[in-house]
């Protein structure tokens, strides 16, 4: 390992150097962006980052309690950090120094005291909404020895000093909290109800990211489009609306394109209005994607899910915006094997997904979380080895959606950000369309922030291939 003290006698190296810290990020977008921010406020504390925990003074797993392998994910995790705590403790080498273990996010939110009774490695614990607690957390258990927990409603949506781990796109958060309550989520436990940011601060952000050089934005919320300005009462529809007019002001302006798409996760059935269908169609920095949680096919589950859609209303809101925003990419989450789902009901979703052709879903089997109406309300009584059953014909129909899908872009042109180095080769680079679909293209990594016209060549399950025929921008 890299840590001073477990070098042998005599090796120089340096005793005075900055702290660090190391971040673990298990979950959703919202956690993604929640760890962007810690690991901000650690740069202005001056740590630095860590390679690994091995290297850290300040460890940080943020965690996810959506599903119950995430718990156990944690507490593996911890079980491991507790192994490095004591090899560095009883270490014969040097004057052993203290690491400093926090949990924080949804199951620090929801756990609180109880991660620290089960895994006594921890030293504190920071819920959802008491981020910009963390100085005074890691200088109170310095201070006392002692482990301290805050889980407090501190929500603030402070985007100072967030270190992005992405240059070219950026997460925004516009809300916090869920009023659904959906009897399978644990959101409105772990998040809290909803709490909205001010369009002119989002707006304020979005301008300061394009003239740091982002090109993409990516607004975040546990359910954004029921978003409304605690100020003016504008709600989401608008707010796109005021973005996208933002964006071409500051494009004139500023004599350079800056922000070029807006995406926005995650959306509720239940609020995707005529008036956020035809924003999203008259928009053109807002891409022509939307992620649209269905959960299941079968009106019975989605009663019990709580859920206030039926399937039909869902297909019709599918084909109105079909017709609005040609060429929309759709994506969507569902569960498979919810309380009670008869092979009636499952034949239903698979029936929703071939009628819907999505692009893209996550799919996964139900299991139950503590805090959450199911729990209470119905038994987990479809077998274990139903559930995998169907989640693997569930997979096996998207696939080959996926892939028919991706099949039909081949000959055509299209407009990709370039984003990264593509996975499956060194020779390339990969990107997006509007639509969220994935392009792999042959590049460098001068191609990265670009805007690019392409040709689609060729397909695979997950992605398409192409070159590029337009000179970037």
């Amino acid at each position: 390992m890299s840590d001073p003290s477990f070098l042998p006698p005599g090796t120089a190296f340096e005793e005075e150097r900055a702290p660090r810290y190391w971040i673990k990020t298990y979950g959703c977008q919202m956690n993604v962006h929640d760890s962007e921010k810690y690991a901000g406020i650690l740069a202005e504390m001056g740590y630095q980052p860590a390679n690994g925990p091995d290297e850290a003074d300040v460890v940080l797993v943020n965690t996810c309690s959506v599903r119950e392998r995430a718990e156990d994910k944690l507490f593996s995790e911890l079980g491991r950090l507790r192994i490095l705590k004591d090899q560095i403790a009883g270490s014969a080498y040097g004057k052993p120094k203290e690491i400093l273990v926090g949990v924080t996010g949804c199951i620090a939110q929801q756990r609180g005291n109880e991660i620290i009774e089960r895994q006594p490695a921890v030293d504190f614990v920071i819920g959802t909404r008491a981020i910009q607690t963390l100085p005074e957390v890691i200088a109170d258990v310095r201070r006392s020895g002692d482990p301290c927990v805050n889980t407090q409603d501190l929500v603030d949506f402070e985007s100072q000093g967030v270190r992005r781990a992405d240059q070219v796109r950026a997460f925004v958060t516009i809300m916090e909290g869920c009023n659904n309550y959906c009897s399978f989520c644990i959101v409105p436990a772990t998040r809290g109800l909803e709490v909205y940011r001010p369009a002119a601060a989002i707006l304020d952000e979005i301008r300061g990211l394009g003239l740091r050089g982002y090109r993409e934005v990516t607004l975040l919320g546990q359910n954004v489009n029921s978003w409304i300005d605690p100020d003016s009462r504008m709600e989401f529809p608008e707010l796109l609306l005021a973005i996208d007019g933002s964006l071409h002001r500051a494009e004139a302006e500023d004599g350079q394109s800056g922000v070029e798409r807006v995406r926005f996760l995650t959306s509720h059935p239940k609020d995707l209005s005529p008036r956020l269908i035809d924003a999203m169609g008259a928009a053109d920095r807002v891409a022509k994607h939307l992620h649209l949680p269905v959960q299941s096919g079968s009106n019975r589950i989605l009663s019990n899910m709580n859920r206030h859609y039926t399937a039909e209303s869902y297909l019709e809101q599918v084909a109105a915006l079909r017709q609005a925003v040609p060429g929309v990419g759709l994506s969507t989450d569902l569960i498979v094997g919810f309380p009670g789902e008869t092979d009636k009901d499952f034949e239903a979703t698979l029936e929703l997904v071939r009628q819907v052709e999505y692009d893209s879903f996550y799919s996964f089997e139900y299991s139950p979380r503590p805090d959450t109406a199911a729990v209470t309300q119905y038994e987990d009584d479809v077998p274990a080895e139903i559930k995998r059953t169907r989640l693997i014909e569930l997979q096996r129909t998207g696939r080959s959606i996926q892939e028919a899908r991706n099949a039909a872009w081949v000959g055509h042109e299209t407009k990709v950000l370039v984003d990264s180095l593509s996975k499956r080769s060194d020779e390339d680079v990969s990107g997006r369309t509007s639509s969220n679909h994935i392009v792999n293209m042959a590049g460098d990594t001068g191609l990265i922030g670009k805007l690019v016209d392409v040709r689609v060549l060729s397909h695979a399950a997950h992605s398409v291939y192409g070159e590029i025929i337009g000179l970037p921008h």
